[in-house]
Formats: C-alpha cells, structure tokens, sequence
C-alpha cells in the first residue's frame, strides 16, 4: 500500500512540475482601435455587373489615420461558407493604399472595385476592413450580392 501511494505522489509531483502554474509569458494587451472607424464608409454596395461584381463605397477619412483598405470575400456554399446563415470565413482579395494617395484627403472619396474572379449564380459576401497606421484594423461594413 505505501508502494502505491509514494508512486501515486510521485506520479503527481511530475505532472505539478512538468505542466507548471499556467503562466507562460506576460499579458500582451490588446490593441483595440482608439476610434469607431464605421463612420469612414457610406453607401457601400454590391453590384453585378457583365463579368464581374462591382463593390461602390464612399470613403472620409477626416482625422487622416487610415493607412489601407483592405477587401475581403466570402463565397456561400464554398467549404466553411456551406449555409446561408453561418458564420463566414473571408479571403483577402485586394488592398487599398490611402496613405500618401488622392484618398489622403479631407474630401468624401467615391472608390470602386472590380472582381472578376466570380461565377454565374453564386452569392458572395464582401467586408471592408480599415487599418490605421498602428497596424490596428477594424471590420467596418459588409455587402452580399447573387451574381447573375
């Protein structure tokens, strides 16, 4: 019996010294945006057009702080997209650089993007992500669109 129970402690020791307390390294905050970046994009819109669907948005950047767009896309019924109704799993189509580019400016932007990478009858979803100069990125509006 006393075998069993100093192989049994020892047994427990090893795992108590082995797996640790749980700490593995210093809490890393997490950048959280310092402004709600929604407020940048108006009117953004999926259209299909002959040979490609058509996203349109309106861009201010008044405080200057955006340094790209970034496009991304989600096909429904394509592996992870397969209902309607769950959630979406994006790839990153396209990139917009503001910084130093006529949308640096204080004016309302119209900008459009073409995708020509689309197929008759599939329904797509875009998002915009915007991204500051600290690297921080915040999804900021959606569109879906059937193309036909």
């Amino acid at each position: 019996m006393k075998k069993i129970l100093k192989k049994s402690m020892l047994i427990f020791l090893l795992l108590i010294v082995t797996t640790g307390c749980g700490i593995k390294a210093n809490p890393v905050s997490i950048k959280q945006p310092a402004n709600d970046y929604r407020m940048l994009i108006k009117n953004m819109e999926a259209v299909s057009s002959d040979d490609a669907v058509i996203l349109k948005w309106n861009f201010q950047d008044v405080a200057l702080v955006i340094d790209f767009i970034r496009i991304e896309k989600s096909e429904v019924g394509s592996a992870g997209n397969e209902c309607k109704d769950c959630p979406r799993t994006f790839e990153n189509i396209f990139e917009i650089p503001v910084k130093g580019t006529i949308m640096d400016s204080r004016v309302l932007n119209p900008i459009s993007y073409k995708d020509k990478e689309v197929v008759k009858g599939k329904t797509y979803n875009y998002r915009l992500i915007l991204c500051d100069e600290e690297g921080v990125c915040q999804e900021v509006s959606k569109a879906e669109v059937n193309y036909e």
